[in-house]
């Protein structure tokens, strides 16, 4: 008897699994579909489930537009999984993040504009939004940090928020939407303008504390070279 109970019980929480599953997805599918905040009635009907169903999964709307967006936001990091060869220079990092970056932009780009539209007034989404900006930003440093080696702490900073406000959803959105670019275009676009930043911040001459670590590293392998040459 007790075996055929925990059976039950089983079956009763995998059904349960599958309708939160459905109304997830019912979700995620309407905000692509172009609806930027799904009715729970739509959401029900694009579930199969009955509006009661929605309610008794979710305590509001709220809260599940939320878990839509966590799980959107967490698909998109696969965009990033590629590592990039630690001997390519930061331009070619640069170029190549941006290009991984901008197909995550698009992923997540209507669930961000439907973020954008209550961020102001809900702390939760606020915090949500400000999560992902700043993995973004974690993102890019990771990317760029094996390449900027000769640039002091507060040298790469400023780069770094620099590239970050011009790869930021805020710039792929105005692109998108305002200009009416296409994505390649948006891409091309974002990926001049880093470049320059970029170059520019190169050229710039380094702080003394950068220049006087990168010697340090220079004579410590010259002298590590030397060591190896005597008998």
């Amino acid at each position: 008897m007790k075996k055929r109970i925990d059976r039950r019980a089983a079956r009763g929480r995998w059904v349960r699994e599958q309708i939160h599953e459905k109304i997830v997805a019912a979700c995620i599918e309407l905000v692509r579909s172009g609806i930027p905040a799904p009715t729970a009635r739509e959401t029900a009907d694009g579930a199969g489930v009955s509006l009661r169903a929605v309610f008794n999964h979710f305590p509001d709307l709220g809260a599940l537009r939320r878990e839509a967006f966590d799980r959107v936001q967490a698909q998109s990091s696969a965009f990033l999984s590629e590592e990039i060869p630690d001997h390519c220079s930061a331009a070619r990092r640069l170029k190549l993040f941006i290009e991984k970056h901008a197909r995550r932009l698009e992923f997540v780009a209507p669930f961000h504009r439907t973020a954008a539209m209550v961020e102001s007034v809900d702390r939760q989404v606020a915090e949500t939004m400000r999560k992902a900006r700043t993995a973004a930003a974690r993102d890019l440093e990771r990317c760029l940090q094996p390449a900027l080696g000769s640039f002091s702490a507060g040298e790469k900073r400023d780069l770094l928020m620099k590239l970050h406000m011009i790869c930021s959803w805020g710039s792929w959105e105005m692109l998108r939407s305002h200009y009416r670019l296409s994505p390649d275009r948006a891409r091309a676009i974002i990926t001049g303008a880093a470049l320059a930043v970029l170059a520019d911040a190169e050229r710039r001459p380094r702080t003394r504390q950068a220049a006087l670590s990168d010697g340090g590293r220079r004579q410590s392998r010259r002298s590590g070279a030397g060591s190896r040459l005597r008998p």
